[in-house]
């Protein structure tokens, strides 16, 4: 098995020589007599444990260690202080810095020994419980989102007119999206916990059809003004179940972006949409970019009543819409990924076998037809 690495930043080369007679034999020990070199060190290897010297010139031990803390990749190492200034406020100092232990100098060979086994023992104890833990989190986010998907798929059969929208648009949805966390403004505004929420909820966004009537839901012809206004309820009642649902569950961020999604998607820039008629930034961004890509979709699909339009054609649609219907920034932007998007579109069937829908088995139906 591979020794440890022990890496000593200690600007006095008798101090380095001496830690390393007595951990040689057990560890990897590379020395360093400054912290720049120890940083420049840093830069190509990564060592179990650092043994560093408080007083030294020009940056010392403190400055070090502040950068350490500041570094993603070195954060985690466990330093151990070594160093000849033992008053307890340096101790103290140190701890509060991010240090594990404090050793004298000069220091005893047994003691320097058992306390670097202790903390290496203690640091691979702790990553391997920060790797379980990220695995079991890993493995709940993937039923989420598995669960969200199939719902969505089944929910879905219910509206038989518009066969694949949920999938469809969850796929437009996810481009879009991932696109604009690249660029000014929606960076900021877009951070990885709201993406991956938003993505998980795209799916769920028509959920309230559930509750609409068949007779209303899966009418092939146009509807009467009252059917058009239960038709609307959709959106209140996707918006209803995850305000109930938001003070039962642990993750309130994304029943919150559910909520967004469900009750907003069909509000308009001008203020002309429903349920709530709000206009421009009144509307959550998430909901703003989901009417974009549900209208999309609506206009590329074959339905009962209508053809398929061609990408270009539907683009065009959404561009002249820029500014009443939609955010005209984020129609700028669904534009400037038209290829992606056009990707998206001619490849949507492998789209969802990639997101795992769930597919009614037609043979559940056989013997009743």
């Amino acid at each position: 098995m591979d020794k440890k690495i022990i890496l000593i930043i200690d600007d006095v080369k008798f101090n380095i020589r001496a830690a390393e007679d007595v951990l040689s034999d057990e560890y990897k020990v590379i020395g360093a007599q400054s912290g720049e070199s120890g940083l420049r060190v840093l830069s190509h290897t990564i060592p179990d444990l650092i043994l560093l010297d408080i007083i030294m010139p020009v940056m010392d031990g403190h400055q070090v260690l502040k950068i350490l803390k500041e570094t993603p990749r070195f954060k985690h190492i466990p330093v151990i202080f070594l160093t000849a200034d033992s008053n307890s406020e340096t101790e103290v100092a140190g701890f509060n810095e991010g240090i594990v232990d404090y050793i004298t100098k000069p220091f005893v060979s047994d003691v320097l020994k058992k306390r670097i086994q202790t903390q290496i023992a203690l640091s691979e104890y702790q990553r391997s419980m920060e790797e379980m833990v990220a695995k079991k989190v890993a493995e709940i986010e993937d039923m989420y989102d598995l669960m969200s998907v199939s719902f969505a798929a089944l929910t879905e059969y219910r509206d038989s007119i518009t066969g694949g929208h949920l999938k469809n648009t969850a796929i437009y949805f996810r481009a879009f999206i991932n696109h604009l966390a690249t660029v000014d403004p929606y960076r900021d505004q877009l951070n990885p916990s709201i993406i991956a929420k938003a993505i998980r909820s795209a799916p769920l966004h028509d959920v309230g059809k559930i509750a609409i009537r068949d007779n209303v839901l899966q009418k092939p012809g146009a509807l009467s003004d009252k059917e058009f206004e239960r038709i609307k309820l959709h959106a209140v009642i996707g918006g209803e179940l995850f305000s109930f649902i938001k003070p039962r569950i642990s993750d309130q961020e994304f029943a919150d972006i559910a909520y967004n999604i469900c009750r907003y998607h069909h509000e308009k820039w001008n203020g002309s949409g429903y349920p709530d008629g709000l206009k421009k930034e009144e509307i959550p961004l998430v909901a703003r970019i989901m009417s974009i890509v549900d209208v999309y979709d609506a206009l590329t699909s074959e339905r009962p009543y209508k053809v398929a339009l061609p990408h270009e054609k539907s683009m065009a649609m959404i561009a002249e819409k820029s500014g009443t219907d939609f955010d005209p920034g984020l129609v700028n932007e669904f534009l400037n990924i038209s290829s992606t998007i056009e990707e998206c579109l001619r490849n949507k069937e492998e789209g969802i076998e990639a997101e795992r829908y769930f597919r009614l088995p037609q043979r559940i139906f056989q013997d009743l037809d």
